[in-house]
């Protein structure tokens, strides 16, 4: 089936668009619809359509700027435009945005199915073009790309000295590549491919990359690729990573990829500084591979891990909580002398660094029982724990330290820990009091807990298993039907009360989720 995104602000065209065109039986299926650009956005990242239909003229975000928006974050959609006006400035805008259709109203459903075709045939088409570039990235291990390749490995590992960094921009900047921005963000993209060979996946992400408009540079390594994120400032920045890797996430699922985890460091502001951004990626990667229950498909980064700050660029002297919270037992005794090792060794053996040792231990210790709802005077070896502690002696903290640790990672382990992120719980609660609000959307919650927009979506969803399209609409549809339940409201109250100001959108929407009307629902529910 091929999934079908409609955006128009007249109701009346939505409806015959929805209801007279021959979905199912022509090959189609509509996945969402919105009202205007600003609406339709999110919604379009949630559902991934492969074609989009927008109206040009519509309040608050228009057909073009929505188009212009889409082909930055999901290049691989094609957009149909519909006008009422037969304006040419708009059809050149339009075709310099890369929008395969231009259509004027009204249009019939044989019109739009021809439309359609003739998008479906060019899908194939670029499909077949695709395979074709996949081929010769089999066999692009020579040549401008594998020098681009190494010079790029070399930046990102920080094998580089900081003195061939400007020798290395001049020489990608002869291949063609420019690595001038005010900030950088780095990505560890991991997967597997059922015959070991990732080469599909790398070829279709260096197909992606070069869509990005030079912002997006890529490097391979044994266990996937890294690509080096370009922006103007943090947030933009942070933007394009969260972009990037769901459209990377998209393609890698296409040609059958497993195991995906896409991890991102902090956005750095020099080049040179671009390793550390890799080593927090990195990190996250060795985390998350190692916490209970995981899973992958995955995209994190770094703040997006229960919402906890963790020790990026290196182990330095943050609390130990927040270095135990995710690995497993046998990673302890690496995980604690890594930490003891980045207390000043100067200082290694004074008694302010012994009893600030114990007392991270001890409340660490505590907090990892309370976590799983213990109760740490009940589980903890307290007592011994200070009796094994000789003043003075580095050692016994040590072994002592562990000692108690391993008591509080045993019994974590053994209570099934279920971790929420912070961030995720904040913006559920804000939406079961916001929901009713018909102006409510993603953006708003995102900033409510202080995320960029494709982040929070990202993270929303790995987070609750719910696009955060679905999750707004079933927690609307779940209060509809408790008002029509209880209430005698007629169904077009309990629309415009659940959030909706189109009382047909709601009855589709509801029909669509429940297979009924409200009405329907009403006398199923008294009759029983």
């Amino acid at each position: 089936m091929i999934r079908v995104f409609l955006v128009d602000d007249e109701i009346a065209t939505r409806e015959s668009i929805r209801n007279f065109f021959p979905w199912e039986e022509s090959g189609y299926t509509l996945v969402g619809e919105a009202p205007d650009g600003e609406i339709a956005l999110p919604m379009i990242q949630d559902s991934k359509p492969d074609i989009l239909i927008t109206d040009i003229r519509m309040p608050f975000m228009d057909g073009l700027e929505l188009s212009q928006e889409i082909k930055r974050i999901m290049p691989w959609i094609k957009i149909v435009i519909l006008s009422g006006y037969d304006d040419f400035s708009y059809a050149q805008k339009a075709i310099s945005l890369g929008v395969q259709e231009y259509l004027l109203k009204p249009i019939t459903s044989s019109e739009l199915l021809t439309v359609l075709g003739r998008i479906v045939k060019s899908l194939l088409e670029e499909k077949q073009t695709k395979e074709k570039i996949e081929s010769i990235h089999r066999r692009l291990m020579h040549g401008n790309r594998f020098m681009m390749d190494k010079l790029m490995d070399s930046l990102i590992n920080n094998s580089a000295d900081a003195a061939d960094v400007p020798k290395i921009c001049e020489q990608m900047r002869t291949l063609g590549v420019n690595l001038s921005a005010e900030y950088y963000i780095v990505l560890d993209i991991t997967f597997t491919c059922p015959d070991g060979d990732l080469t599909p996946g790398r070829a279709a992400l260096f197909q992606l990359a070069d869509n990005s408009g030079g912002s997006i540079q890529l490097c391979s390594f044994n266990k996937g690729m890294k690509a080096l994120v370009m922006g103007n400032n943090s947030n933009d920045v942070d933007d394009r990573a969260y972009s990037f890797a769901r459209s990377a996430l998209h393609e890698l699922n296409s040609v059958n990829a497993q195991n995906i985890l896409i991890t991102m460091g902090d956005p750095i502001m020099r080049l040179a500084d671009v390793g550390r951004s890799m080593k927090a990626a990195r990190h996250i990667r060795h985390i998350y591979m190692h916490q209970p229950g995981r899973k992958l498909p995955a995209i994190l980064g770094a703040n997006d891990m229960c919402g906890q700050s963790i020790a990026l660029e290196s182990l330095d002297l943050q609390p130990l909580y927040e270095h135990l919270q995710y690995i497993h037992l046998e990673e302890l005794n690496t995980v604690f002398e890594e930490y003891v090792s980045t207390l000043d060794s100067t200082e290694i053996h004074s008694t302010v660094t012994l009893n600030y040792l114990q007392m991270e231990t001890l409340m660490t210790a505590m907090k990892l029982i309370r976590d799983v709802g213990g109760e740490p005077s009940q589980v903890l070896s307290i007592k011994q724990y200070e009796a094994g502690i000789q003043s003075d002696d580095m050692q016994s903290v040590v072994s002592a330290s562990l000692s108690l640790l391993r008591e509080a990672l045993v019994y974590r382990g053994s209570h099934n820990p279920v971790h929420g992120n912070p961030a995720i719980i904040k913006a559920r609660g804000y939406l079961a009091k916001h929901f009713s609000d018909p102006n409510l959307m993603l953006k708003d919650v995102a900033r409510e807990v202080a995320m960029s927009n494709s982040r929070f979506s990202t993270v929303f969803a790995q987070e609750t298993g719910y696009t955060f399209t679905e999750y707004l609409m079933a927690l609307r549809m779940s209060k509809a039907k408790e008002l029509l339940k209880v209430t005698s409201m007629r169904s077009s109250d309990v629309c415009f009360w659940v959030g909706y100001n189109d009382p047909h959108y709601f009855s589709y929407l509801f029909k669509k989720n429940e297979g009924m009307t409200p009405s329907e629902y009403r006398k199923k529910y008294n009759k029983q």
